[in-house]
């Protein structure tokens, strides 16, 4: 298995398009560096998983591999990859159904414990049906034309060696679940499963307006919510979505301790609702905050600028709309206020102060261009002390107060 994992991405995310297999990738701390699975369940089978990779690698010491034949509904195939530098992976490959989950069968899945209905509904048509031949012959598969390397000898949990020899596999042979999992809710499963690779991409892009598309069209309101008078399943669906967001905001760049602290936040303030808008409403501004700190940090470094620079920019705008001081940002690059201060201003031209409100003026532009936000709104979400504080530095850097300049965008408009 190749040292970095991004140059397999393509070919993981391939052959989950094509076997319908999820792969999920941990690294020595059990942390999540990879899956092709993305579908709105991700959660809870990925917890399932990172069990399974635990307690593989402590019972593995040295690299291995394993096979799970114990449960008749359920199979997955893992392996430890050691990468060098005291840095190894835990794969698993998996996992697929034996048969699909109806009814009572469900309390008999390791992962089927949490889901809830509309979860269950999509996991029996994401994951594959395989027999124990097809699955072997799909790891088989797996390790000589995804990864490169010669197909292992799968052992179960007793050290019983199940060859994978491709004479008795039928290696022609077109897998029965193919046809089943194509058969029933694909196009239902097929949308859900673009508008949430589009809401990965538009996060790691930093594309805010399109996303504001996304939570303004009801249609997809209607996918990513189909149960919406339940609020206990809005709010996993919540949580799953900021999940998706957070995960797609530390591949673009931005700080991983502040991602964890900005999802924290979000999925905390989650708890305590139970109305579908006040849910949707946390969504979005947790979303745009994941997407903000990735367009703004494009927007605003500099390759002219210092590293130094470059960095503060980066952790001014991955703490907004939070408040933050001088001093503190300081202490983070371990330097002098005052020699930050005077290092900023010449190379940018502006103070911190004036930066810092220059970006919340920015994105107070996008919302009153692209949404229907109310003027107190927009001050409240951008973290201004008052309505007439946000109107003052708003002409004060656009020389138009908030209600002139979207009414001069909405004649403009009307114009065209």
């Amino acid at each position: 298995m190749e040292t970095n994992l991004k140059l397999l991405t393509w070919k993981f995310e391939n052959y989950y398009k094509q076997k319908k297999i999820p792969l999920w990738v941990f690294d020595q701390n059990h942390e999540l560096s990879y899956t092709n699975f993305t579908t709105s369940a991700v959660l809870n089978l990925m917890e399932d998983m990172r069990k399974k990779a635990k307690t593989f690698r402590i019972s593995h010491s040295i690299e291995g591999s394993y096979l799970d034949l114990d449960n008749p509904y359920e199979m997955y195939y893992e392996f430890t990859s050691d990468s060098g530098k005291h840095q190894f992976f835990t794969v698993i490959i998996g996992p697929v159904m034996t048969t699909k989950p109806t009814g009572n069968l469900w309390k008999n899945l390791s992962f089927g414990e949490n889901l809830f209905v509309e979860q269950k509904r999509i996991i029996s048509n994401v994951l594959p049906v395989v027999t124990k031949e097809e699955f072997l012959l799909e790891v088989t598969f797996f390790f000589k034309d995804i990864l490169g390397l010669t197909p292992p000898d799968f052992k179960d949990k007793a050290g019983h060696v199940t060859h994978s020899e491709e004479t008795h596999l039928q290696k022609e042979a077109v897998s029965s679940y193919d046809n089943e999992y194509l058969a029933d809710n694909s196009v239902l499963y097929e949308e859900y499963c673009q508008l949430e690779d589009l809401y990965s991409i538009f996060v790691t892009n930093g594309s805010i307006y399109k996303l504001y598309s996304i939570f303004e069209d009801e249609s997809s309101l209607e996918i990513l919510f189909p149960n919406k008078a339940s609020y206990k399943d809005c709010i996993m669906r919540a949580v799953e979505l900021l999940t998706v967001a957070k995960r797609s905001s530390i591949e673009s760049g931005n700080d991983k301790k502040l991602c964890q602290a900005r999802f924290a936040k979000y999925t905390g303030s989650l708890k305590t609702q139970k109305s579908f808008d006040k849910i949707l409403n946390i969504v979005i501004e947790g979303t745009m905050g994941f997407a903000r700190s990735t367009h703004d940090i494009k927007s605003h470094t500099n390759e002219s600028y210092s590293p130094l620079t470059n960095k503060c920019i980066k952790r001014i705008i991955e703490k907004m709309p939070e408040k933050v001081s001088l001093e503190e940002l300081a202490g983070e690059l371990h330097i002098s206020a005052k020699y930050l201060s005077a290092l900023f201003n010449k190379e940018t031209g502006k103070s911190i102060t004036d930066f810092m409100t220059g970006i919340r003026i920015d994105e107070a532009k996008r919302l009153l261009a692209g949404t229907d936000l109310s003027y107190l709104e927009i001050s409240t979400l951008l973290n201004f002390c008052s309505q007439s504080y946000f109107n003052n530095q708003f002409k004060k850097f656009e020389g138009v107060t908030p209600k002139e300049y979207r009414e001069k965008l909405s004649a403009k408009e009307q114009s065209i």
